[in-house]
Order: structure tokens, then C-alpha cells, then sequence
């Protein structure tokens, strides 16, 4: 068996990111799920690799937005779910928080809400991640690099975005979730650059906005992970036409570009697989 990361694609209109690591010893690692339109294919992934009972050892979930944890709820709301996960692992902050800070008649906070019910049934496999922590499942290790704070109010939800850096047979993959342009010059301000610096990038905000450019500069990948459908890589805003949206895609393209980052990978392609390590 070789360890081998996947990334899957969406199975609906709307963006989701959603990774399944599997190592060379056979431990199974899930990053999100997506929304509840993903959950089947998360679990037919998760069958394929880990038989018809699989056990997932570690969930790690970056951020309280639907299209990161609700495949995750939708699983373990069914009576013949499959899965045994041993660990969820998050660092939301208070639905108080969320709901004070985020923008007038959103309903973003109403996930971490679900979530906190969802915590409170399952107190014996839940736990919170945080600052300087590292967990292992087989050969896999995962290191904290930053877990949110209630101090950035500004685009909450996906500021509180936790990143981790996962190192598998002598590679890195960064994952940033939907990290902002504030916590991430706060993040670059204190995390040693050697710290961020990776193989993969997983691009933040599913690459329409999210982190700076001075960021990604610093990660300094060979490779960008970009968990966005087509609509979405074009910045298509109801098929009026190319980079018509309000999204900044173009925008981060253009800057992987300028970066001369020579790896893209992108869910508008379909699911994908790494076999680690990867050539690149």
C-alpha cells in the first residue's frame, strides 16, 4: 500500500472542499467532506479504501461553513452509517461569536450551532485542536500551526479558518480553509516561513479570495490544490461570462502565475489522486 492522498470533486453546483488520506500502513484521515450532497461519495471513497466498515482515525475539520462539515452531520445522522471514526478534531468559536460578527441576515453561524449539538452527542470522539499540536495516524503527521482567536470579527467564519500542515513520506501539504486576508498576514507575522513552507498548497477560500499574494510567496509550493468547480475558476456568475462575478479567481491565478508555480490541480477536473510522494 502506498500512502496517497485524495482530493474529491463536487457533487453538486456549489464549491466544497473535502480530502481523504490514506496511509502506507492503511490509517484513513479525513480534512471536511463538503456539503450533504457529498456525503455519499465520501463514504463510497472511504468503502473503497477501507473495506465496508471503514475506520477513519482521524476527522479534521478547519472552519464551521456547510460546505466544509455537513457531509460530516449527514453521516452520522443515518442509522446504517458505515464509518467508525475514532477522532473528530475542530477549533470552532461560539455560535455568540459568529453570530455577532457576521454579516446582517447570514446564516453561517446556524452550522456551529449544529455543530455544538452534534459535539454534545458524541463528547467520547470529538476533541478540540490547538496551537502547537501534533497528531499522527500511522506514518502521517499533522501539525497545528494556528487555531482561531475572537480578536478578528471581519469576514469571521472563514477567519477562524485552522491551519495545519500535514508531512507524509517527505512531503508537505498546507491546509488553509477559507482563510482570510486578515488572519492571514497574522499567521505570516509569527508562524515561521519554514513552517509554511510546503510541497501543496491547499489554496485558500477555494482560490477566490482568501490569503495574499506575499503568502503564498512565502508557502513557496510546487503544487496548488484548488477545491473549485468550473464556474467558479472562470469567476462565471450565472453564465454571464468570464470573470464576470464578484469573485477574485482571476485575479489569484494570475498571482500563482507571477509565482511561476508550475502544479495545478483543480476540482473543475474531476476527483484526484496522489500517490505520495508525489513527482513534482
Amino acid at each position: 500500500m502506498q500512502t496517497t492522498l485524495y482530493m474529491l470533486a463536487e457533487q453538486s453546483a456549489g464549491q466544497m472542499m473535502s480530502y481523504v488520506l490514506q496511509t502506507k500502513e492503511g490509517n484513513l484521515i479525513v480534512i471536511d467532506g463538503g456539503h450533504k450532497a457529498e456525503a455519499d461519495d465520501l463514504i463510497n471513497t472511504l468503502i473503497r479504501l477501507g473495506g465496508p466498515h471503514p475506520v477513519v482515525d482521524l476527522w479534521l475539520l478547519t472552519h464551521p461553513h456547510s460546505d466544509h462539515v455537513d457531509a460530516l452531520m449527514e453521516i452520522f445522522s443515518r442509522p446504517d452509517n458505515p464509518l467508525q471514526v475514532k477522532k473528530i478534531y475542530s477549533h470552532f468559536l461560539s455560535y455568540e461569536y459568529y453570530k455577532a460578527n457576521d454579516y446582517s441576515d447570514c446564516e453561517d453561524s446556524e452550522t456551529t450551532r449544529l455543530f455544538m449539538d452534534f459535539q454534545e452527542k458524541h463528547p467520547d470522539i470529538c476533541y478540540s485542536l490547538e496551537e502547537g499540536q501534533v497528531l499522527t495516524a500511522g506514518s502521517a503527521r499533522i501539525s497545528v500551526l494556528y487555531v482561531p482567536e475572537e480578536r478578528f470579527p471581519m469576514n469571521v467564519i472563514n477567519n477562524s479558518s485552522v491551519v495545519f500542515r500535514l508531512d507524509a513520506e517527505g512531503q508537505r501539504i498546507l491546509f488553509l480553509g477559507d482563510l482570510g486576508e486578515e488572519v492571514g498576514d497574522y499567521v505570516l507575522s509569527y508562524v515561521p516561513n519554514e513552517e509554511l513552507r510546503a510541497d501543496f498548497v491547499q489554496m485558500a477560500h477555494h482560490g477566490q479570495s482568501g490569503v495574499k499574494k506575499d503568502f503564498y510567496e512565502a508557502v513557496a509550493p510546487k503544487a496548488c490544490l484548488w477545491n473549485t468547480p468550473q464556474w467558479l475558476w472562470e469567476n462565471n456568475i450565472g453564465g454571464k461570462g468570464y470573470n464576470s462575478g464578484p469573485w477574485r479567481t482571476i485575479e489569484v491565478r494570475k498571482w500563482m502565475e507571477e509565482l511561476q508555480i508550475p502544479h495545478h490541480f483543480a476540482t473543475r477536473d474531476g476527483a484526484k489522486t496522489f500517490p505520495l510522494p508525489y513527482p513534482l
